[in-house]
């Protein structure tokens, strides 16, 4: 866990680079990724190169705009193919996300969710769009429910149901871009 070692003594940490970056809210998962494999990364290419690759890692994984290398070879006077090399290594360590069809549906079923919820929020009893849609192939479920004429609870949807829905879709979201090594690192540091 070279991370929470003194700059001085160790170098660029995944914190400084994030915040000179600014991209503060992806530091967990780069933080997960160098601790998983920096040290092996730091010996191949340095630890700049080491701590900017978690970082630009870190970036695809999440929501986070991507880092273009010519940034940071301006930003931390780095070589941008040393950047890249240990980008890789540090995801060939931490294991692969999900496979894109999988985190698309994720998608397509958070979005019928929240759907589901804005109508449910509105008092409507309609789902989001008509049976035979794409929102009803990713969740027909939900719309199922949403839409059916013959439905016990004659109240609407429930609301608090449907927020936790969203909430583990959410982070089943998370679990999925991460992969199951950063996924689960950065559950554990939290």
């Amino acid at each position: 866990m070279g991370q929470r070692h003194s700059p001085a003594r160790d170098g660029l940490t995944v914190d400084q680079a994030t915040r000179r970056l600014e991209v503060d809210a992806i530091s967990p998962v780069a933080r997960t990724a160098f601790d998983h494999a920096g040290d092996l990364a730091s010996r191949r290419y340095g630890r700049t190169a080491a701590v900017l690759g978690a970082v630009r890692l870190a970036c695809r994984r999440t929501d986070a705009r991507a880092l273009e290398c010519e940034r940071l070879e301006t930003a931390f006077e780095v070589d941008p193919d040393r950047v890249v090399a240990a980008d890789e290594l540090l995801a060939d360590q931490v294991g692969s996300p999900a496979a894109p069809e999988e985190i698309r549906s994720l998608r397509r079923r958070l979005i019928v969710v929240h759907e589901l919820l804005a109508a449910a929020e509105r008092g409507s009893v309609v789902g989001p769009e008509p049976p035979n849609s794409s929102l009803a192939d990713a969740a027909p479920f939900l719309l199922a429910r949403a839409t059916s004429p013959g439905r016990d609870d004659e109240e609407g949807l429930d609301e608090a149901a449907l927020r936790a829905h969203a909430e583990r879709l959410e982070a089943d979201l998370e679990f999925a871009r991460l992969g199951t090594t950063l996924g689960a690192g950065v559950e554990d540091g939290e």
